[in-house]
């Protein structure tokens, strides 16, 4: 590994611990890419790696948000991992049946399906289980497992998807959402990389500068988030979600 790549990986960790803290995201959207574009990686090998690297800034976002002034809802990060980790064994499967342009497809519709609720649905909700979202959870929970497997699949933590549903299904404000999606993500993270490590994924060089970049990165993303007005947040979030899903829909027409 030269100087270069180890520059590259070093700045994706960091950039991505950051995204991870500020907006709940496991950092696989900048992994991934870097892995793939800027090191050299197959996908398959940037995907599990991803999902390795996600378990330490996810790890390191929340050890944060528990000393936030928005903490962690632990029954509804309880009750949502149980539907959305396992799930992403499903992703870890299928991997290597599907096609990469057609599971780009797939979640930049997602992504573009959810920006605009997601940017104005903040303050319908009120915290808490059972709240006006109540009877919107079992619709919540059947989108966390195509979340999850989405999630193995592609090597994200999954929470550009899993923060609306948060909001939409459990009554979760934006920031709340944000701080128990990361507990969310690491269990993805956690339940993902041992299937492709069970799978056959052996590589381990470069990901000691993607964790300590990432897990770096994480605290100020926190620290970011908390003088954040929500509202802005929200739109921020929303506009990150619509640019992640034009870059999937050119990447996978070049693709194609």
């Amino acid at each position: 590994m030269d100087l270069l790549e180890s520059v590259i990986l070093g700045l994706a960790g960091l950039f991505g611990g950051v995204l991870a803290g500020l907006f709940g995201v496991g950092g696989g959207t900048v992994f991934v890419p870097a892995l793939v574009y800027g090191a050299g990686w197959g996908i398959g090998e940037a995907v599990a790696a991803s999902l390795v690297v996600i378990v330490f800034s996810a790890l390191s976002g929340t050890l944060r948000s528990v000393r936030s002034e928005v903490p962690v809802n632990w029954r509804a990060a309880a009750l949502f991992s149980l539907a959305v980790a396992p799930s992403s064994l499903i992703g870890v499967a299928a991997s290597n049946f599907f096609s990469e342009t057609l599971t780009q497809l797939v979640f930049a519709g997602f992504l573009l399906a959810l920006a605009y609720p997601t940017a104005r649905s903040g303050k319908r909700y009120r915290e808490g289980i059972g709240g006006p979202a109540g009877s919107h959870l079992a619709v919540a929970l059947l989108g966390g497992v195509a979340a999850g497997a989405l999630a193995g699949l592609i090597g994200i933590g999954g929470a550009v998807l899993t923060v609306p549903l948060l909001i939409f299904g459990f009554g979760l404000s934006p920031k709340t959402a944000i701080s128990t999606s990361l507990v969310v993500t690491l269990s993805v993270g956690v339940v993902g990389a041992v299937g492709y490590v069970a799978a056959g994924f052996d590589r381990l060089s470069g990901l000691p500068l993607l964790i300590i970049g990432s897990m770096i990165g994480a605290w100020p993303g926190v620290r970011l988030r908390e003088h954040l007005p929500e509202t802005v947040l929200q739109r921020i979030f929303a506009a990150y979600m619509v640019v992640i899903a034009v870059l999937m829909i050119v990447d996978a027409a070049n693709g194609s």
